[in-house]
């Protein structure tokens, strides 16, 4: 069996990728589309791109950030598609899929970064989430990532084409953290349906793994220090820092992103089945 060889600083030369919410600004999903674009990949960049009609509060890239992006990754010297579709609704993923193909050509790398929790969104004592809530977070978070790992690996058998997907669960699919119930349940599913999506593709050449960050300085946690306020500003930060993260830091979106990249390229080609701690040792299980 040959070893795939690429260019060292463009290992994604001639691949297509896709990244789900990937357009919010510090983002995994920005990240993680801006490094596979310097490697070398054509992006398919799609994105909600608007407020949650029943969570408006739960924060959400807006079509400008998706501009925004497409034309950051342009000024890269990358091809570029955008498409604007909630994961968690299949007719809008085949759509938008369906386009980004015609545009790009085939999608073979898939980053399932769509996701979340908060006010408005799952995040509460158990007792008291509302179920559509809970349905919501299970929606984006699981349903939302098997919709696209199956739209996209559909298209890469009956291309005859082999790929790659990397799911986003978390540390919170490993372990339990209380008032956010729903999402631990969530990305627990993730990890189980990347394990079972690896196993039924896996004889078609499709591997899909996981990515399990931590505790990660983007929007989504920590926008406008509201993490650090939680926390009891700078100090209460700092002492939280110490107690849990044996590394002793924060997390950035670049540095899960790189593990999402590697999870996508050649160099991974003998891992499958694989949920990948990015937790700066926060979460070890």
């Amino acid at each position: 069996m040959s070893i795939p060889q690429h260019d060292g600083e463009h290992p994604f030369a001639g691949k297509v990728a896709l990244v789900t919410g990937a357009a919010r600004p510090r983002s995994i999903g920005r990240a993680t589309a801006l490094r596979l674009a310097r490697g070398g990949a054509a992006i398919a960049c799609l994105d909600i791109g608007r407020p949650y009609r029943d969570a408006p509060a739960h924060g959400t890239a807006t079509g400008d950030d998706l501009a925004d992006l497409a034309k950051e990754i342009t000024a890269l010297g990358g091809s570029v598609a955008t498409a604007v579709a909630d994961v968690a609704d299949e007719d809008e993923v085949e759509r938008a899929v369906e386009q980004v193909s015609e545009e790009l050509g085939p999608v073979t790398l898939v980053a399932n970064v769509a996701g979340g929790s908060g006010p408005g969104f799952g995040l509460g004592p158990l007792v008291n989430v509302p179920a559509a809530e809970f349905r919501r977070v299970l929606d984006v978070n699981v349903v939302g990532t098997w919709l696209v790992s199956k739209a996209c690996a559909n298209r890469m058998i009956a291309a005859g084409e082999p790929g790659r997907i990397c799911n986003v669960s978390s540390q919170a699919g490993k372990r339990a953290f209380p008032f956010l119930g729903a999402y631990c349940a969530a990305k627990a599913a993730v990890i189980l349906l990347t394990q079972a999506l690896a196993t039924e593709l896996g004889p078609s050449g499709i591997a899909v793994n996981a990515v399990s960050p931590g505790t990660v300085d983007t929007d989504l946690i920590n926008k406008d220090s509201v993490f650090e306020s939680l926390m009891g500003g700078p100090d209460g930060l700092a002492a939280y820092i110490q107690r849990e993260i044996p590394l002793g830091r924060l997390q950035s979106a670049e540095e899960i992103a790189t593990a999402i990249c590697w999870l996508l390229s050649d160099d991974a080609r003998g891992v499958t089945g694989e949920a990948l701690n990015v937790s700066a040792g926060q979460t070890m299980v």
